[in-house]
């Protein structure tokens, strides 16, 4: 797979600059990740914790293609980081007290997603306002998942494991499993200027839950800071 995804790019470097109404760029940056998750903890140990911002970055691939005046389909094909810190505080059934309970730190996962946006791009300055929206599909490439053994609320010994991308519900508590496949919506907004330089944010908003426990719900969210190259103009 990723012998047939290089020479996919390698095509796309060598046919798109070819045709004058498409542009091709580059461009990688910081991504703050999150999940919002919902449910029962896993083995009866109470009900879940909140997450917080998980640090991570990405790649991406896009194009540019003029659809009318002002407005572009941009598709691209993005490595992403997604996935959240677990918050360490959620409440444990009070009858519990003393046993020795798994309990998430950090859950951090892979993605090749492929958004496809609908951009409308107005001159400002030196260069072009964009704004953007649509859907997003991305498949699952690899995983980790941190986790700590707890006490009494301390610390006893601290793991990491992968996680397993899977359609099967997840009916084993030493496995993770993720559901393969995540989708949604993308809002991004940026500036294009005239020396082919690129500045851009976007929010990533998921809409499918991943989770294959059967006891919790989460769903991926990040914002993404990035900065890239076009290498051709001639849509402008």
């Amino acid at each position: 797979m990723k012998i047939s995804t290089l020479l996919f790019v390698m095509l796309l470097c060598v046919i798109v600059p070819a045709f004058s109404q498409v542009s091709l760029g580059i461009r990688s940056g910081y991504t703050a990740s999150n999940m919002h998750i919902s449910g029962e903890a896993p083995g009866g140990f109470g009900s879940t914790g909140g997450s917080e911002t998980l640090h991570g970055w990405h790649l991406e691939l896009l194009l540019n293609v003029p659809v009318v005046a002002g407005f572009y389909l941009q598709p691209g094909f993005r490595y992403v980081t997604k996935g959240a810190a677990l918050d360490e505080t959620f409440d444990i059934k009070t009858e519990l007290s003393g046993v020795y309970i798994p309990r998430g730190s950090a859950l951090r996962l892979n993605y090749f997603e492929m958004p496809l946006n609908i951009v409308y791009k107005r001159p400002l300055w030196k260069g072009r306002a964009t704004l953007g929206v649509g859907p997003y599909l991305a498949r699952g490439l690899n995983g980790r998942y941190s986790y700590n053994i707890v006490q009494n609320g301390n610390t006893v010994t601290k793991h990491i494991k992968d996680v397993q991308f899977s359609r099967r519900h997840n009916d084993n508590l030493a496995v993770l499993r993720m559901y393969p496949w995540d989708a949604g919506a993308n809002f991004a907004i940026g500036y294009e200027f005239d020396n082919y330089l690129m500045l851009g944010a976007n929010y990533s908003l998921g809409l499918t839950d991943n989770d294959r426990s059967g006891f919790t719900e989460s769903r991926n969210r990040y914002v993404g800071i990035s900065v890239g190259v076009l290498f051709n103009r001639e849509d402008y």
